[in-house]
């Protein structure tokens, strides 16, 4: 039970360390990408959060396999330089009953990725599909700067404030510019031009619908250029939020898991994708089998003697799933066996692995000790 604890804290202490830091360095990445799009008008920064949470549940599933890995190989690399790995030997624990011990964080992992990666992640796609999809008064909304004309809809509407309350539900002296329906002649489109002292959001209690509620102003309509046109003088003028829901029907990374397997059959991209979602956890059991036997130096080489080699088995892996994703989508490659043939010529390479450090007729009796 100590060695079971010892071990385990070890791998995981590892495992938690290396995950942090790349999921740090990738998520500061996609941040400033984020913040670039809300300084540009595409979306309010307080959707910023909102669309890193399923980044950071991607990143996840493809980073703890990875720091599992990791974790397994600097632990017991360290126990092989330290000599503490002899000593566990001689006192008759076999790597493979070494390999029964870290199970418990192997499974953790397993399961957490396979959460991820079939319930949870494409979920939360789904609703940063929605949030992306929000158009008109909505996307202006969230949007909005004060100070600054802002456009959206690709110029078919110009919204303006010059102040806004921190909780965003409440604005001061607002400009708001539409275009309407076009007319006989597609050049020419009617605008609405609406301007009030104040406005806010509120929330129907009969409907649940979204309103924005201009306060004390004028709203024009007519045709630029022209004398034809409606000036109206209003105390309230309310507009409805519409909610826009995304269509995800061809994005199959963001459909359910059990949609995705109704909707897999003769469609390879379907079938790319839900192959994809069951390889991230299988490869976290995959790569313990492999870190185990690489993780064995010599006292004299250091513990990061395997790391090198150990990273490009990884990168070889990874990037076969990656590249075999690739081609299933687009019909270059047979998706029988698909992803499950590069699992199944990784896991002959770990058992050629096994083999060839202990033989086998060691790997065979040291398989039946476990029992």
């Amino acid at each position: 039970m100590i060695i079971f604890r010892y071990l385990n804290r070890e791998i995981l202490t590892t495992l938690g360390a290396v995950t942090s830091i790349l999921l740090l360095i990738f998520l500061s990445n996609q941040l400033v990408h984020y913040l670039n799009w809300a300084a540009m008008g595409k979306f309010g920064i307080g959707m910023v959060l909102h669309l890193l949470l399923p980044e950071i549940l991607q990143l996840l599933g493809i980073l703890l396999p990875l720091g599992l890995f990791l974790g397994i190989l600097l632990s017991f690399g360290r126990l092989y330089v330290d000599h503490e790995m002899v000593i566990l030997n001689m006192s008759g624990l076999s790597r493979m009953r070494l390999m029964t011990m870290i199970l418990p964080v192997t499974l953790l992992v397993v399961a957490i990725t396979a959460i991820s990666s079939l319930w949870v992640g494409p979920s939360l796609l789904a609703y940063r599909e929605n949030l992306l999809a929000q158009t008109g008064t909505a996307l202006a909304l969230e949007s909005t700067l004060p100070g600054r004309f802002q456009e959206v809809n690709n110029g078919q509407q110009i919204f303006y404030v010059e102040s806004l309350s921190l909780d965003r539900q409440r604005m001061q002296n607002i400009f708001m510019a539409q275009a309407g329906k076009a007319s006989e002649n597609p050049a020419i489109l009617p605008w609405i031009i609406l301007t009030a002292r104040g406005g806010y959001q509120t929330i129907d209690k009969k409907t649940g619908d979204r309103f924005f509620v201009a306060t004390d102003g004028w709203r024009y309509q007519g045709i630029p250029g022209s004398k034809d046109f409606q000036m109206v003088h209003f105390g309230k003028y309310g507009v409805r939020i519409e909610k826009h829901v995304a269509d995800i029907t061809a994005q199959y990374d963001a459909m359910s898991t059990h949609a995705l397997w109704h909707a897999h059959k003769n469609k390879a991209e379907a079938m790319a994708e839900l192959q994809w979602r069951f390889a991230i956890p299988l490869s976290a059991f995959l790569l313990m089998l492999l870190a185990v036997p690489i993780s064995r130096v010599k006292p004299r080489q250091g513990k990061y003697a395997a790391f090198l080699p150990a990273i490009l088995i990884y990168i070889i892996y990874a990037n076969s799933l990656l590249l075999g994703r690739s081609w299933m989508e687009q019909g270059s490659f047979p998706i029988h066996p698909g992803l499950w043939g590069i699992h199944g010529a990784f896991f002959l390479a770990i058992i050629l692995i096994w083999l060839g450090q202990t033989g086998w007729r060691t790997l065979y009796e040291n398989y039946r000790s476990l029992f």
